[in-house]
């Protein structure tokens, strides 16, 4: 039997004119209305179909029963896997604390992530992209307090030139602050102590562009990435102070919606600008489309409030590149071959350019034109023009992926002055901080991935030791500073990691049997009525099954809470007490 019953069935039902709109669209609300009244039409064409009538309709004696919840369902999923995942939760029963079922509840949505995340390789080619999965389900009122309650902080560590491997701390003095865990409940986290005080936020946000994996549930579609964003951006309002700024780097996919998002959050009225960046260059036309090149970085200020500082903006004169390249510009602001910072390798990208498009130059020709030094004209010559330029474009940002350094030191030196507080709660591989660093602000990073140790971590190390990639250079940076790196205590968190480890059907289903007969089990559903020997757990895809583990494990045990530290039962160490109290400011 084909596994899409929904696509047979709608193949059938199309033929009666009743049940098609005018542009000939299956009208389902008026199949499952006529299903309920037992239209006569409806039955004869579910019943000359073989795969249909036996889906459908039991025999009993001579007759045939309709099922009419199971033809509901159907045409309430068009995915045939969805269809199937949505049936083996029903058979579950999923339930709220009072015992109603979720299915007949509109509860408050909240969306989590756990990122199966995979750096390919090296982070200096553009085309290697971590892969992030991500979940969601419904919470109550009372399941989002508690779950946003502020965490555990454990394995403190201090690095600086004193400490270049680190050093354990048990007590929090104001440094920069690392923190790797879930970013939504590290943000409601820090917000006891910094909220209000976070002078400037950036943030690379998760594209949503089908290489991110977001899994949908029966009612999340688009909305799911939409959700996601809300929770987290209006902790980062409360967060900002009054005069702060945010910078939200995203691609085509989203921007429309997430303006729409930010209007209602930050105030339509407090939208500053909205920056292309180009970051890529065609010589030519692409067949068949315009080619994509740039991404969309929406600024929007706290408050729209008259004091509010531009900064640099409107400056050019004042900002580093125009400092480093004056003695070469001509009156008119061109750059001519043969009168050229020779060591900047930046105009090895102009020379490149050139040569491309009008061959090699003569001692005279203008290979640069200034033309006020706009954001997008520095910005876009700051990634290669082509592949090879580009690897060695990003090798000297430090290791910094699409966002080079002077991205982020534009951004930061609009908005912000030595000592102000920076924050992005998707650090990656640590480009704001790192920038942060370099030009005395203080900052604080957040980022669940396992490679923020081995990435994020190591390179502010390097930062610390004086290393001149990225802007070094421009800011005269020789070294020196601070950072603490800590993490979320965790409890079921490791379950998280686990199921995205799975790689069989075998697997999850042994580790789904192992949660189901842990205290990590959410409260939502009765473990006995879990069964993975049953046809239709087996029917469920690797990846329906990793969802179902994600959803049975109770999310309000990911963390552990600061309210249950002195609980022996979670063992944490005195250091750690010690770290989270001053941390907190008790």
């Amino acid at each position: 039997m084909n596994s899409n019953i929904y696509e047979i069935t709608e193949k059938i039902l199309l033929k009666e004119k009743e049940f098609c709109s005018q542009d000939n669209k299956l009208l389902r609300n008026k199949v499952i209305e006529a299903s309920q009244k037992n239209d006569e039409k409806l039955l004869s064409l579910l019943l000359e179909n073989e795969e249909t009538c036996q889906r459908f309709f039991k025999k009993v004696s001579n007759s045939f029963v309709f099922n009419k919840e199971d033809f509901c369902l159907v045409m309430q999923n068009t995915n045939a896997f969805s269809y199937g995942y949505t049936r083996y939760k029903q058979m579950i029963g999923f339930a709220d604390s009072n015992g109603n079922l979720i299915k007949n509840q509109k509860d408050e949505e909240l969306v989590f992530p756990y990122k199966d995340g995979v750096l390919v390789g090296g982070q200096t080619k553009d085309d290697q992209k971590k892969k992030e999965v991500f979940y969601n389900e419904l919470l109550d009122d009372r399941e989002i307090t508690n779950l946003l309650a502020p965490k555990v902080l454990k394995n403190a560590v201090i690095y600086n030139k004193e400490n270049p491997q680190g050093k354990p701390v048990s007590k929090f003095e104001n440094e920069n602050l690392i923190i790797r865990g879930n970013n939504l409940l590290a943000l409601s986290s820090i917000k006891k102590r910094y909220a209000g005080l976070v002078k400037c936020i950036y943030i690379d946000v998760p594209f949503n562009t089908g290489n991110d994996s977001f899994k949908y549930n029966d009612n999340f579609n688009h909305s799911t990435w939409m959700t996601f964003m809300k929770n987290r951006l209006e902790i980062a309002k409360e967060l900002l102070s009054d005069d702060g700024n945010i910078f939200i780097n995203v691609d085509y996919n989203e921007a429309a919606y997430l303006k729409v998002l930010c209007d209602e959050i930050f105030g339509r009225e407090n939208l500053i600008n909205e920056i292309i960046w180009r970051y890529r260059t065609y010589i030519g036309q692409v067949k068949n489309f315009f080619p994509r090149k740039h991404d969309n970085i929406f600024w929007y200020n706290k408050k729209n409030i008259e004091y509010f500082n531009m900064g640099n903006v409107g400056n050019f004169e004042d900002t580093p590149d125009y400092k480093r390249w004056k003695n070469f510009l001509t009156e008119d602001g061109c750059i001519v071959y043969g009168n050229h910072p020779t060591s900047d390798s930046r105009f090895t990208a102009y020379l490149n350019k050139y040569i491309k498009q009008f061959g090699n130059p003569k001692p005279g020709d203008v290979i640069y034109k200034n033309s006020g030094y706009v954001i997008d004209d520095v910005w876009e010559d700051i990634i290669a023009l082509d592949a090879k330029n580009k690897t060695e474009r990003i090798e000297e940002f430090s290791g910094s992926g699409q966002k080079p350094e002077a991205l982020l030191e534009r951004i930061l030196s609009s908005v912000t002055k030595p000592g102000d507080l920076v924050l992005d709660f998707f650090l990656g591989s640590g480009t704001t901080a790192a920038v942060a660093h370099k030009m005395n602000r203080r900052y604080i990073g957040i980022e669940q991935m396992d490679y923020i140790k081995t990435i994020s971590v190591e390179r502010l190390k390097k930062v610390i030791e004086g290393e001149q990639g990225g802007i070094s250079k421009s800011v005269e940076w020789n070294g020196g500073g601070s950072f603490v790196y800590c993490e979320l205590a965790e409890l079921n968190q490791s379950y998280v990691e686990k199921i995205q480890d799975c790689k069989t059907n075998e697997e999850i289903s042994l580790l789904t049997e192992e949660i189901k007969n842990s205290d990590f089990v959410s409260t939502k559903i009765m473990p006995s009525q879990i069964n993975t020997q049953i046809k239709e757990y087996k029917d469920l895809t690797l990846e329906e099954k990793k969802q179902f583990a994600m959803e049975i494990l109770d999310k309000n045990m990911l963390y552990v809470n600061v309210s249950d530290m002195e609980d022996k039962e979670f063992k944490i160490s005195d250091a750690d007490k010690s770290f989270t109290k001053s941390f907190y400011l008790k």
